[in-house]
């Protein structure tokens, strides 16, 4: 890689663009999955809302990384500052594995519980909508992180790009849930007990 001024520049600045572009991706997917889960009453689609919460903060921390990786060496850092991408990629690991617990234990409780909100098919194609374009922006940002990563060597993008993958999964999973609960109109309804003095 030649390693001149203009070069690192417009190196530092592509990275800062990519990693700008999955804040913004990640915003919008975390407020519409919230709108459309609560919406629904979905479980599956809150919890996609958190994870996808979890992939905004991931991008955020990217973000920075790559904005202070690009700073000049200092009387502090006589080096530079890349060793800020390699602690973002611990820390956006760490963050897969909690969003991953969150997931887990929220779902479990509720399904223990029996404590969920009753389902509503009304909203029913804005869900399989919403997850959709989860799928397909997650899939084009986290193809564009990988290659801006591999051409700048950004351990911080690669990170973000590798967060992003898992939530193409499991958003996926989500909507063909969603198409199945459409073509064969099976849910599970909320089960009928009593909570102090209460029919919920």
């Amino acid at each position: 890689m030649n390693d001149s001024p203009d070069t690192l520049e417009a190196t530092h600045r592509l990275k800062a663009q990519t990693a700008h572009l999955s804040v913004i991706s990640n915003t919008g997917l975390v407020l519409m999955k919230f709108a459309v889960g609560f919406a629904l009453g979905s479980v599956s689609i809150i919890s996609e809302a958190i994870h996808s919460s979890m992939d905004l903060l991931a991008a955020v921390i990217a973000f920075f990384s790559v904005k202070k990786s690009a700073e000049p060496p200092d009387a502090g850092h006589s080096f530079g500052h890349g060793k800020f991408e390699d602690i973002s990629g611990l820390v956006e690991a760490v963050l897969i594995l909690v969003a991953a617990l969150v997931i887990i234990i929220e779902a479990a409780l509720r399904l223990i519980s029996g404590d969920w909100q009753e389902f509503d098919q009304t909203f029913l194609f804005a869900g399989i909508a919403v997850m959709g374009i989860s799928v397909l922006a997650n899939w084009y940002v986290s193809s564009r992180l990988m290659k801006v990563a591999r051409m700048t060597e950004s351990i911080a993008l690669e990170s973000d790009a590798w967060h992003l993958r898992t939530d193409i999964y499991t958003s996926l999973g989500v909507f063909v849930g969603l198409v199945l609960i459409h073509f064969t109109g099976l849910v599970i309804p909320r089960p009928a007990h009593r909570h102090r003095g209460r029919d919920w």
